[in-house]
């Protein structure tokens, strides 16, 4: 129910997206929704952000140890999700941030839930920075920068139908990236 919850969140919305929506595209039971659900929609919409930031978390982690450097990081990345946006030919956003626009503040267990999974990529980012010598005052900063970038470059992409929005917005990251370093060019 959750990987449903969250499918149909990413494509339709929050508020577009009904309790029998999720059922049917998981194939449950009603009585089962409840059961492990108790909270309904809202229990079901924090269990969804967690699970899909999660996913990312993963993503972003195995990226980090992979990669040579903070912009290798993020090309690679980009590249991760220009095919999957490409793929769903732009009908699939993030779920994280359509269930959040739609839900913060006024679901406190949504937030919270959103909320941690920033805290989470924002770590991954900031531990690949002081890897790389990222100078301490900037790490912060510039991990929400990436990741805002990342997640407006998203939406851009999908009202646009194109992928260069991700592509544009991650030149001018990986520009930041490489010459921020003290005795870089």
């Amino acid at each position: 129910m959750v990987w449903a919850a969250a499918k149909l969140f990413r494509r339709q919305g929050y508020s577009g997206t009904g309790l029998r929506d999720i059922l049917a595209a998981s194939g449950a039971a009603r009585g089962s929704l409840y059961h492990h659900f108790p909270g309904g929609k809202e229990e079901i919409g924090a269990a969804a952000v967690t699970a899909a930031g999660s996913l990312v978390t993963e993503t972003f982690q195995e990226l980090a140890n992979l990669s040579d450097s903070p912009a290798d990081f993020l090309r690679r990345y980009t590249d991760l999700l220009v095919r999957w946006l490409e793929a769903s030919k732009f009908r699939d956003g993030c779920p994280i941030t359509t269930t959040l626009l739609e839900t913060t503040p006024g679901s406190a267990a949504i937030t919270a839930a959103g909320r941690a999974v920033f805290d989470d990529w924002s770590g991954v980012m900031e531990m690949l920075l002081a890897r790389h010598g990222w100078p301490a005052e900037r790490i912060a900063p510039t991990a929400t920068a990436i990741i805002a970038g990342l997640e407006g470059a998203l939406m851009l992409a999908r009202v646009r139908g194109s992928s260069q929005p991700i592509r544009d917005t991650a030149e001018a990251l990986c520009a930041l990236l490489d010459g921020g370093l003290p005795g870089s060019s």
